[in-house]
């Protein structure tokens, strides 16, 4: 009998590089749908949109966006378009979750695939992702990108549910311990020079902590004094902060967010400023700590502006720095559905330190104000 195996496909992965206000960022989520399909007989390439290889030929080419405007998005398929004719073209990415008509209808006039569902999806036809058996990056794939980013994530999803974000992931699930530690010794051949764990909570699980730690030291990976995670308020106790310490972090970033307890319900924070205040003087003692602050979501008021600048007052002693973030209306969130009601939409977004909501009674000048006294102070 004989087996006939199918022709392996040629794929083109393209994304937008993406930064933030201070650093680069690697596309991880392109890489690890890059080692996905190569498992499902794909021969896959990954390029920036401004780094095309002109000469390859593909059989399908999938766009991923992370975010962005519908211009720079229409933009960049009709690139694509141009370099490789009518090769067939699938958008999908975090910003799918968040689609509007205007793109909807303009995809799909110019024949372009929308995939609203996780990528690997569209390879395994599964719903189920085993990330028991992830495969890890390749090195190829950080070279045609030149990587020089310091994200990796253990983990996907967040069991929080905040108002002003956008999580499509609801479901919490660990990757494997060898995908996570491969994937950093390979950022750091690449020269990184600090690993940050982009999980949107690195400590949700001490034992996945521990594997990680624990294979890091069995290949002599140190990443000691050069990595940092996100934690949150209510995971912090003295257990889990004794496994953080273990880790050596440059630092370990909470979202505070507000000093004003209405405004913490608003935003769908489950803690109150009593809580955080504690939590914060109790992690202060093992690991250097960076307090997120988001001022200007809907409701936001001078009073608890001025109440989020006194809480700030009293819980610097136990801060090893801190952040304030201007409050950005991300579409299908809470806190879009409220914006749109109340207060005025200001600018396009931009980043985290550009005024591009203001809500009823404020103005911009007061938001650019108690953000600049809360970092000064």
């Amino acid at each position: 009998m004989i087996i006939c195996r199918k022709e392996k496909q040629k794929l083109l992965l393209v994304t937008r590089k993406w930064r933030t206000a201070t650093l680069d960022t690697n596309p991880i989520g392109v890489y690890d749908l890059a080692s996905y399909a190569r498992n499902f007989n794909y021969l896959v390439d990954v390029h920036y949109i401004d780094g095309l290889p002109v000469t390859n030929d593909y059989n399908l080419i999938g766009l991923s966006v992370f975010e962005g405007d519908n211009k720079t998005i229409f933009t960049d398929i009709e690139i694509l378009k141009q370099v490789y004719g009518n090769t067939k073209i699938i958008i999908g990415g975090r910003w799918t979750k968040i689609i509007d008509n205007e793109a909807k209808e303009w995809l799909h006039k110019n024949d372009i695939e929308i995939w609203y569902g996780d990528g690997e999806e569209f390879f395994s036809k599964e719903k189920q992702i085993d990330f028991t058996t992830y495969p890890g990056w390749y090195k190829k794939d950080l070279i045609t990108t030149n990587a020089k980013g310091r994200n990796i994530m253990s983990s996907r999803g967040c069991p929080f549910h905040c108002y002003f974000c956008h999580n499509p992931e609801n479901k919490i699930s660990y990757f494997n311990t060898d995908y996570t530690v491969n994937n950093i010794q390979l950022l750091l051949e690449q020269g990184a020079n600090e690993i940050f764990f982009a999980d949107d909570i690195f400590t949700l699980k001490k034992e996945h902590m521990l594997n990680i730690y624990n294979e890091l030291k069995k290949k002599y990976l140190n990443i000691d004094d050069r990595n940092l995670f996100f934690t949150h308020v209510n995971l912090i106790n003295e257990e889990i902060a004794e496994v953080m310490q273990k880790f050596k972090p440059t630092e370990v970033q909470v979202g505070l967010e507000s000093g004003d307890n209405s405004m913490l319900k608003m935003m769908g924070k489950n803690f109150t400023i009593n809580k955080a205040f504690d939590k914060i003087k109790l992690l202060s003692n093992y690991v250097k700590v960076n307090g997120l602050f988001l001022i200007g979501f809907p409701g936001e008021t001078k009073e608890s502006l001025q109440n989020t600048f006194q809480f700030v007052k009293e819980i610097k002693p136990f801060l090893y720095k801190k952040w304030v973030s201007l409050y950005q209306p991300i579409k299908n969130t809470n806190g879009y559905f409220r914006a749109l009601k109340e207060g005025t939409f200001h600018n396009e977004l931009k980043n985290n330190a550009a005024v591009a909501y203001i809500p009823e009674g404020l103005t911009g000048e007061d938001l650019i104000k108690y953000r600049d006294l809360i970092l000064n102070y």
